[in-house]
C-alpha cells in the first residue's frame, strides 16, 4: 500500500467504489444460488447498486477530468465514456438476467480508467503535487 500513498483520500475512495462495484457484479451470480436466504439483503437492492454505480462515475468524471486538465490524456476519459455506454445499454436493452455481465464490464472499464490515469500520472513529467 505504500505505494499508493501519493494518492488523494478522493482518489482512493473512487478506485475502492470501482473496484467494490466490480466485486458486487462478479459475487451476484454466486450469491443467487442462495437468493432466498438473502433476498432481503440491502446489498442486493437496486438502490444499493444505483448508488454505486452513480458514486462510481461521479467520482470518476471528477477525478479524471481533473487529471486530463493537467496531462492531456484521453485514454481513461474514453474508457469512463465506455463504462457509461455499458450502463446506458444495460438500463435499456437487457434483461435481468443478463445484469450482472453488464455490472462487471462497467467496473472493469472504471478501474481500468483509473488505472491507465495512474500509469499516466506516473509517467507524467510535469509538476505534481505530491501529498507526502
Amino acid at each position: 500500500m505504500k505505494r499508493y500513498k501519493h494518492f488523494l483520500p478522493i482518489e482512493k475512495m473512487g478506485l475502492f467504489f470501482s473496484i467494490a462495484c466490480a466485486i458486487h457484479c462478479m459475487t451476484l451470480p454466486i450469491f443467487l444460488f442462495f437468493a432466498p436466504y438473502i433476498a432481503s439483503s440491502f446489498a442486493f437492492t437496486s438502490t444499493f447498486e444505483w448508488i454505486l454505480v452513480s458514486t462510481s462515475f461521479l467520482l470518476a468524471l471528477i477525478l479524471l477530468f481533473r487529471d486530463y486538465k493537467r496531462h492531456r490524456k484521453l485514454l481513461p476519459l474514453i474508457y469512463l465514456a465506455l463504462a457509461v455506454s455499458v450502463k446506458v445499454i444495460e438500463v435499456s436493452l437487457v434483461k435481468n438476467s443478463y445484469e450482472w455481465a453488464f455490472g462487471l464490464l462497467l467496473g472493469i472499464f472504471i478501474s481500468v480508467a483509473y488505472w491507465v490515469n495512474y500509469q499516466h500520472k506516473v509517467a507524467c513529467t510535469c509538476k505534481i503535487k505530491r501529498q507526502a
